[in-house]
């Protein structure tokens, strides 16, 4: 069969990641290995993405569309769906991604969105097909959701994927050249020392069970062999001439011992690159002999995952960390000369201001370089989702618009429109300040600070604490 993946073109005041789609490479080049033709298309990266659209579907003329698509985007799923569906009325479409963490009848109650694949998709979406192709009995594949008779119908879920070693990515799915580009790097962490950059996947999963946090790849962890890593590393350095990863496990540093070994081999082998962990490493998975060995492998930036600095939020979000450590790690980390960034929430369901104080008055303290204030998402599939709807008192929650600035599903001890002053308030407080410049300084050479004293702090502070127009959404 001939299968288009797509990522939506989101737009508004949703601040999205506009990084490669490693969930859709995964999948696509899975089903090319086994005799299916695959196609991504990502309207991210699009200007006219209504026009790609319609060229794709007439030049390819797939069998079936596959939609990937996280909560806070998904109103842009459901548009694109409805846009498949009126240029190639009956071409079946799929959803996938971390929304399909959903109830069905929250996402399969549009029309124009026939199957979700719910959890890791690369084998469930190869079954699919086959029964899609032979007629097979739908219920009997792990992982999907469909509708029945008037019915939505949830198979039981899939076991997750232990061998990574298989998943080998098809690069030339993509024009990877095309996300050699600042504004396709992390929104809320726009740095890079080199311009030709790519994220890459060494694990997935995670065993903590932090109540706001998808549960994907289950709470286990699978790695991939650290030598096919470091080979996937050189294959895009010598043929894409990449100078700097951004790698973005859940939990890189969980296995100490692991970590330390990639570091190490990255050194012996002699590759030289730039390293950045953009999604939020563990504060307390950190020794001295780690932190030798990433700045010898290049890492110079990195986030930390905290999230609040009240210890009684810490526990009610089940996140176990010690929030005693931290300041000691990123004063290590900031010694060694690597830049860290903070990533903080702010309005979870019972959080006063007080707390929220609490959390400002850490992170200004604790000696990050950088750090973004994010208000509380209650994502599909979530135990937060749960305790915000108790709080709320309200049977069904509209997820469209969900974004980190997004103050409509407020469960905190204080106003919506309280909240948004806090939020900002923090930024203001933590960038306006003389030991901030101090801790870019001890971070970042000369060379890089130019180049980024723009497109990093001050672009933070403008997005977040001054520009009107990417307020937090206040609806009445």
């Amino acid at each position: 069969m001939k299968v288009l993946l797509l990522r939506p073109a989101a737009g508004g005041n949703i601040s999205m990641a506009r990084s490669m789609p490693l969930g859709l490479l995964a999948i696509g080049s899975v089903l090319r290995r086994n005799g299916h033709q695959a196609r991504i298309l990502d309207l991210r990266l699009s200007d006219r993405p209504d026009d790609d659209l319609r060229e794709a579907l007439a030049e390819f003329d797939p069998d079936l569309v596959g939609i990937g698509i996280m909560t806070i985007e998904s109103r842009y799923g459901f548009e694109t769906a409805a846009q498949v569906k009126a240029m190639k009325p009956g071409l079946p479409v799929i959803f996938g991604g971390p929304h399909c963490a959903h109830e069905p009848r929250y996402v399969l109650h549009d029309p124009n969105v026939d199957y979700m694949v719910c959890g890791e998709g690369e084998l469930t979406l190869l079954e699919l097909l086959q029964a899609l192709e032979t007629g097979g009995d739908l219920s009997a594949i792990q992982g999907i959701a469909f509708r029945r008779d008037g019915d939505y119908v949830k198979t039981p879920g899939r076991p997750v994927i232990k061998d990574l070693d298989w998943l080998t990515q098809e690069y030339d799915l993509l024009e990877v050249e095309r996300y050699f580009d600042f504004r396709c790097s992390m929104d809320f962490f726009p740095a890079y020392r080199c311009r030709q950059f790519l994220p890459i996947v060494t694990s997935r999963g995670c065993p903590f069970r932090c109540t706001y946090c998808h549960d994907i790849f289950s709470k286990s962890m699978q790695y991939r062999s650290p030598e096919v890593v470091l080979d996937e590393m050189e294959f895009l350095m010598r043929n894409y001439g990449i100078g700097e990863f951004h790698i973005v496990d859940d939990m890189f540093n969980l296995n100490m011992p692991r970590a330390k070994y990639i570091m190490r081999r990255i050194v012996e082998r002699g590759m030289k690159v730039h390293i950045s962990f953009t999604n939020g490493l563990r504060a307390d998975f950190f020794d001295d002999e780690l932190i030798d060995l990433m700045v010898k492998a290049g890492v110079y930036r990195m986030a930390l995952g905290v999230e609040s600095g009240s210890q009684r939020i810490q526990d009610q979000i089940k996140k176990d960390l010690d929030i005693g450590v931290v300041e000691g790690v990123v004063r290590k980390l900031t010694r060694a000369g690597i830049s860290v960034h903070g990533l903080f929430m702010l309005g979870f369901p019972t959080e006063t201001r007080e707390e929220m104080e609490q959390t400002i008055d850490f992170a200004c303290r604790s000696g990050f370089t950088t750090a973004n204030f994010s208000l509380v998402i209650p994502n599909p599939g979530t135990e937060l989702r749960e305790e915000f709807i108790s709080e709320k008192e309200k049977a069904e929650q509209e997820f469209s618009h969900y974004s980190i600035d997004y103050v409509n599903n407020n469960a905190s001890k204080v106003s919506a429109e309280e909240l948004v002053e806090i939020k900002k308030e923090a930024h203001r407080r933590f960038y306006f300040s003389a030991r901030r410049a101090r801790q870019v300084w001890q971070t970042m050479s000369l060379k890089w600070l130019l180049r980024s004293a723009i497109k990093t702090p001050m672009a933070l502070i403008w997005r977040n604490a001054i520009a009107p127009t990417n307020a937090p959404t206040l609806e009445k």
